[in-house]
């Protein structure tokens, strides 16, 4: 009988092998979403010139905007910008399945950037890079990713922007802290003067900060000053993320998720104003003939908090 058994159980594998059946947890993913797919601009622009779209596995005719990068530079390294002027065509390149993309470009002469962005069934798997084949090195480098669901606040929903993920505030926005989710605003801590808006403001004009677990404070990165405390007065919240993952909730779907954290991660913050949420890469300095880099990773997540931060730590976990 044991022998029958488990020639019954050897050729049930076999056969799911052959279906290509794949294990689905309770908290994973919907089976009836989509795969995620990669686009970008026609014609030329001269802001957003890296944007690349990400449309939604959940409907197909909508995306969120990934600038990757928004900047990235430093000492030897002038800036990888959004910006561009002239007029300029997008750099992306992308797969004939639109499932990956990626380009490059040279800030100087023997430095080279390197992006990538591949799209892992509810996952967009993100790589930069950057290659120093001079005799000086790149040092104090500074990356920003933007991630927007929508248009900036104050103008119209884009007719194909993830709607459900519109609002960045505090109000949809998690990370996690010993092992559990933490809302912003509601379940954080404030130390400081709270910057005069009202409570409109609040929802809409406030930056939020919060500071990495083992990463210097973000009020101590000299770039910041002018687009977290000036333009735009930011709320630093005590409580520290570990690991950096920011999550943003749908309004339509308490179920759903969207998801960022970079491997390292320098910091993380959400403009309502934007709207965008940030988990913005730590790359470390390139010596002379070496190379540097970060990856991350964009979960569209179905189930829990707690299921999306198992997903986030197992990535963490997996060989570099």
């Amino acid at each position: 009988m044991i022998r029958l058994m488990m020639a019954i159980l050897a050729w049930l594998a076999l056969a799911c092998l052959l279906a290509g059946c794949t294990r689905v947890d309770s908290d994973s993913n919907a089976s009836s979403a989509g795969r995620i797919k990669l686009g970008t601009f026609a014609g030329v622009r001269e802001h957003g010139r890296t944007d690349l779209f990400v449309y939604s596995p959940w409907d197909r005719q909508r995306y969120a905007q990934l600038t990757l990068p928004e900047h990235c530079w430093g000492k030897y390294l002038p800036n990888t910008s959004h910006a561009a002027d002239p007029a300029v065509a997008s750099p992306w390149q992308f797969a004939a399945d639109s499932s990956a993309a990626w380009y490059e470009s040279s800030p100087r002469e023997g430095v080279v950037f390197r992006t990538r962005a591949r799209a892992d069934s509810m996952a967009l798997r993100l790589t930069i890079e950057i290659e120093n084949a001079t005799d000086e090195p790149v040092v104090d480098i500074r990356t920003l990713v933007c991630f927007k669901p929508d248009n900036t606040i104050n103008t119209p929903s884009r007719p194909d922007g993830m709607t459900a993920f519109r609002d960045t505030s505090h109000s949809r926005t998690f990370f996690p802290v010993d092992g559990r989710a933490v809302q912003l605003h509601e379940e954080t801590h404030f130390s400081g003067k709270f910057p005069a808006r009202d409570w409109t403001d609040v929802r809409s004009n406030i930056v939020w900060g919060i500071n990495v677990r083992g990463r210097p404070d973000i009020r101590t990165i000299e770039d910041v000053g002018w687009w977290f405390i000036g333009d735009h007065p930011g709320r630093m919240v005590d409580e520290v993320a570990d690991p950096a993952l920011v999550a943003i909730r749908s309004s339509d779907d308490s179920t759903r998720w969207l998801g960022l954290i970079w491997d390292p991660t320098q910091v993380l913050f959400c403009n309502p104003r934007n709207p965008c949420f940030h988990s913005d890469p730590a790359i470390g300095d390139c010596p002379p003939h070496g190379s540097t880099s970060a990856r991350g990773i964009i979960f569209y997540h179905e189930g829990t908090f707690d299921g999306l931060l198992q997903l986030a730590l197992a990535w963490k976990a997996e060989p570099k």
